[in-house]
C-alpha cells in the first residue's frame, strides 16, 4: 500500500488555474513565491510508492480539516514554510500548533524562518515568542528536528531554549527542486540589448526604487516581475493597489504606469511558466528571494538585494550573490555589479548542502525520490509534462479594447463586493458594539444612582457638620 503524505500548499502543483481563479480564491496566497515550496517537495517527495494530497492554511485556520481525519488517512505531514515566526501569520501559526498537537504521525517542518530587520537583534523579546516556541516544541514531538531557512533563524530559536540537536538549518528546498546540480550558463557581456527581469515590492526602500527607475533608462529590454496578489489584481483587473505610503512612492500602483502600457510586466501563477520564461533571460537582479531562486533554476546569473533577515539569511546559505539594498545609492552601477561578479558562486557548496537536505529528509523518515540512487525516472516529471500551463500574465493595457473593458467592469464589480463585504462586517460589527453597550446601561444607571446618592450623602453630611459645629 502507498505511503500518504498531506502537504502544506495553497494549490496543487498539477491544478490549471486562471489568474481571476487566483484572485478569488487566494490560491498562491498572498506571493508566487509559494508556488515554488509546493514543487519542489512535491518533486521530492512523490516516488512509485507514495502519493501526496495538499492542505491550505485557510482549511485550518477555518476548523475544515479535524486531526482525526489527518491521522486516519495520512502517514506523514509536510510543512514547507517560510518567514512564519512573524506578528500577522500568529493566528495562522497558532491554529497549525493546535491541530498538531492532536496528531499521532511524523510531521516535518522544511524551511522555516524569522521575519526581522537586516541586521538583527534576536535577543529582543517579540510578541510571536511563545507562538513560535509552541510550535517548535509540537512539532519536535513527531520528528528528529525541525528544518530552518539559516543561522539567524536557528540563532533565535536557540535563544528561545532550544538546542542544535532540534534545529536543522536547510536553507529553502526550492534550491533543491532539481538535485545536486544547478545549471551554469557561461557569463556573456551585460549591454542595453541584454533582456533583464526585475523584482521587488511595495515596502521596498526608496533609494533602490530609485535605482531600479535609472536602471530602465540604460536596460531599456526589462521586465518588472512582480509577486504579490494585488499586483495581479492591478495588471489583470486594473484594481489599484492599496493607498499606502509605500505604493505611492517610486512603484507602479496604477494600470496607467509605463511599465504596464509599455507591456513590461509579467506575473506568473504556476512554476512552469516561470522556469520556461526564464530560460530567455540573460540577467535578473531584484530584491524577491524567490524571483532569484527562479532564475537560478533556470540558468540565469541572478544578483539579489536583501531587504531584511529572511531574505539575508537564505542568500548566505545558498551563496547566492547579493549586497544589501539599503546600501544602494546615487553611485551604484548595475553594469558594474555584473561585471564584478562571480554568478557560479552560487555552485560552490551546492551539491552539499542538496546532501545535507537529503540527511535531513532521512532522519525525519521521509520517503523520497534521492533514496533509488539508479533513479532514471521521475514520477513528478512523468506526471507533469503533459500538463499545458497558461504562460505569465501580461498587463490588461495590451488586451484589445472591448475586452480591457470588461476585464475592468468585473474587477470593479469585484472591488465593490469586498467594499460592500467589508461595511457589512463594519455594521454587524457596530451592532454588537451597540449591543454590548446597551448590556452595560443598566450597570452604569446604577453606578450613576450610587454616585449622586454618594454625592448627596456627602453634602449632606457636610451641612450637619456646619449646623452642628
Amino acid at each position: 500500500m502507498k505511503k500518504k503524505i498531506l502537504l502544506r500548499a495553497g494549490a496543487s502543483p498539477f491544478d490549471v488555474y486562471k489568474p481571476s481563479q487566483v484572485v478569488r480564491k487566494k490560491i498562491i496566497g498572498n506571493n508566487t513565491g509559494n508556488l515554488l515550496f509546493a514543487y519542489s517537495m512535491t518533486r521530492t517527495l512523490l516516488t512509485e510508492d507514495t502519493e501526496v494530497d495538499f492542505l491550505a492554511d485557510k482549511f485550518v485556520i477555518h476548523d475544515k480539516i479535524t486531526p482525526e481525519y489527518i491521522n486516519e488517512n495520512y502517514d506523514y505531514l509536510v510543512l514547507p514554510m517560510a518567514n512564519s515566526f512573524r506578528k500577522d501569520f500568529m493566528p495562522s501559526l497558532g491554529k497549525w500548533t493546535d491541530l498538531i498537537e492532536k496528531l499521532n504521525i511524523p510531521v516535518v517542518v522544511t524551511g522555516i524562518g524569522i521575519q526581522m530587520p537586516y541586521e538583527p537583534d534576536v535577543t529582543e523579546k517579540h510578541v510571536y515568542d511563545e507562538s513560535a516556541k509552541r510550535f517548535i516544541t509540537a512539532v519536535l514531538n513527531y520528528s528528529s528536528s525541525v528544518g530552518v531557512r539559516g543561522t539567524i533563524t536557528e540563532s533565535y530559536l536557540k535563544h528561545l531554549g532550544f538546542t542544535s540537536n532540534d534545529i536543522n538549518v536547510i536553507g529553502c528546498p526550492s534550491l533543491e527542486t532539481f538535485g545536486p546540480n544547478l545549471p551554469v550558463r557561461e557569463k556573456k557581456p551585460l549591454t542595453k540589448d541584454s533582456i533583464v527581469s526585475v523584482t521587488g515590492s511595495v515596502s521596498n526602500p526608496v533609494n533602490f526604487k530609485e535605482f531600479v527607475i535609472r536602471n530602465r533608462e540604460v536596460l531599456p529590454n526589462y521586465y518588472f516581475i512582480p509577486q504579490f496578489v494585488d499586483d495581479l489584481k492591478l495588471m489583470y483587473y486594473g484594481i489599484p493597489l492599496p493607498i499606502t505610503e509605500n505604493s505611492q512612492t517610486l512603484y507602479p500602483h496604477l494600470i496607467t504606469d509605463d511599465v504596464f502600457v509599455n507591456d513590461k510586466a509579467r506575473f506568473f501563477i504556476n512554476f512552469p511558466s516561470i522556469i520556461e520564461f526564464n530560460k530567455s533571460l540573460d540577467f535578473n537582479y531584484g530584491t524577491r528571494i524567490h524571483g532569484a531562486v527562479g532564475n537560478i533554476l533556470a540558468g540565469v546569473p541572478s544578483f539579489l538585494f536583501p531587504t531584511d533577515a529572511r531574505i539575508r539569511e537564505l542568500a548566505e546559505y545558498h551563496n547566492i550573490p547579493n549586497m544589501p539594498a539599503h546600501l544602494v545609492d546615487e553611485k551604484t552601477d548595475i553594469f558594474d555589479i555584473y561585471e564584478k561578479t562571480d554568478f557560479s558562486q552560487v555552485n560552490n557548496g551546492h551539491e552539499e548542502r542538496f546532501r545535507h537536505f537529503v540527511d535531513f529528509l532521512n532522519e525525519n523518515g521521509l520517503p523520497h525520490i534521492y533514496q533509488d540512487k539508479n533513479r532514471t525516472v521521475v514520477p513528478f516529471d512523468e506526471k507533469i509534462k503533459n500538463i499545458e500551463f497558461p504562460g505569465p500574465v501580461r498587463p490588461l493595457t495590451t488586451l484589445p479594447e472591448e475586452e480591457m473593458f470588461k476585464r475592468m467592469a468585473d474587477g470593479l464589480n469585484m472591488a465593490n463586493k469586498a467594499y460592500q463585504k467589508k461595511n457589512d462586517d463594519l455594521t454587524e460589527e457596530n451592532k454588537e458594539l451597540k449591543a454590548q453597550i446597551k448590556s452595560y446601561k443598566p450597570i452604569v444607571k446604577k453606578y450613576n444612582w450610587y454616585e449622586r446618592s454618594s454625592s448627596v450623602r456627602i453634602a449632606a453630611s457636610r451641612v450637619k457638620h456646619k449646623i452642628v459645629k
